[in-house]
C-alpha cells in the first residue's frame, strides 16, 4: 500500500514537472538526450559500453533533463522570448519545425531517423520564418542561445551526472 502511494506520488510530481516546463525547455531536453542515447548506442556497438548500460542510458527520459534546460531557458531568454518561443513551438508549423530539427540529430551522428521528416507546406514556411525574423526566433536560431558554452556545460553536467548514474549498471552476467 505504502509502495503504490510513493508510485502515485513519484507519477504526479512527474506530470506536473512536465506540465510546469516550457515547450522550448521540454525540446532542448529531448535534443540533448536523443545526442546522448545515439552516441551510447554506438558506444555499446563498439563494445565500449555494456548493454546493460547502454539500456539504462536507452531508458532514459527527457524529464530528468527538465530542470537543467528550463533552467538555461530561463537565463537565455527575455520572458517575451520565451513566451514566444513557446507560442510558436506549440503550434504546428512550431512542432514540425522543432520535429524537424530532432529528426535531424539522427542523421546528423550517421543513424537512420525513426520516422520520416514531417512535411513543411508554405503556409507552415511562412510561419517558420515569420518566428526566425521575431527576436524571439533571431536567438533561438541565429545567435543559438541554446547553444552558447555556459548552457552547454549546464546540458553536460547533468547528462554527466546521468551518465554516471547508468555506469553504475553492473553488467548482466550469465552464471
Amino acid at each position: 500500500m505504502k509502495l503504490r502511494a510513493i508510485a502515485l506520488a513519484a507519477g504526479l510530481l512527474t506530470s506536473f514537472a512536465a506540465a510546469a516546463t516550457s515547450t522550448t525547455a521540454q525540446i532542448t531536453a529531448r535534443s540533448a538526450l536523443i545526442g546522448l542515447q545515439i552516441a551510447a548506442k554506438q558506444r555499446q556497438a563498439k563494445g565500449v559500453l555494456s548493454a546493460a548500460q547502454n539500456d539504462c542510458i536507452q531508458a532514459l527520459q527527457p524529464d530528468e533533463l527538465y530542470v537543467t534546460t528550463d533552467k538555461v531557458v530561463a537565463e537565455a531568454l527575455s520572458a517575451d522570448d520565451a513566451a514566444a518561443a513557446n507560442q510558436f513551438f506549440d503550434s504546428l508549423p512550431g512542432r514540425k519545425y522543432a520535429l524537424h530539427g530532432l529528426l535531424g540529430i539522427y542523421t546528423a551522428l550517421g543513424e537512420k531517423p525513426p520516422e520520416p521528416l514531417p512535411l513543411i507546406t508554405a503556409e507552415d514556411g511562412k510561419a517558420i520564418e515569420a518566428f526566425a525574423a521575431s527576436p524571439a526566433g533571431q536567438a533561438l536560431l541565429k545567435r543559438q542561445v541554446l547553444q552558447a558554452p555556459a548552457a552547454r556545460l549546464a546540458y553536460e553536467g547533468r547528462i554527466q551526472e546521468l551518465v554516471m548514474r547508468c555506469k553504475a549498471v553492473k553488467p548482466d552476467r550469465a552464471d
